[in-house]
């Protein structure tokens, strides 16, 4: 069953939206050959001082083996702690492909 991996965390207040855009470019790269990942979306609320990503992947184990200990370890360097909370994905409505996947 495809997971959904829901990761937030706090953010510098001095961090305006494109500075914030341009980190999270800064890192896209990194995500292209993530095994297992369908899909990410870099989320934020800069008014907030919130940040974090949405991630999609195709199994609970490669979910977890990317958000290892040095994962959290780099995300907490670059930005603070994450809070990871993973949720099980058993539909997906894709309305650019117009297709459900399940």
């Amino acid at each position: 069953m495809m997971i959904i991996a829901i990761v937030t965390f706090k953010i510098d207040g001095e961090l305006t939206d494109s500075v914030l855009k341009e980190k999270f470019l800064e890192t896209s790269p990194i995500y292209k050959d993530t095994p297992g990942l369908i899909r990410k979306n870099y989320i934020c609320d800069t008014s907030k001082n919130l940040a974090g990503g949405v991630y999609c992947f195709d199994n609970l184990d490669n979910a977890k083996r990317w958000f290892d200990e040095d994962r959290v370890k780099w995300i907490t360097e670059r930005y603070s702690s994450p809070d990871i909370k993973f949720y099980e994905n058993p539909v997906i409505v894709d309305n650019n492909t117009d297709e459900i996947i399940s």
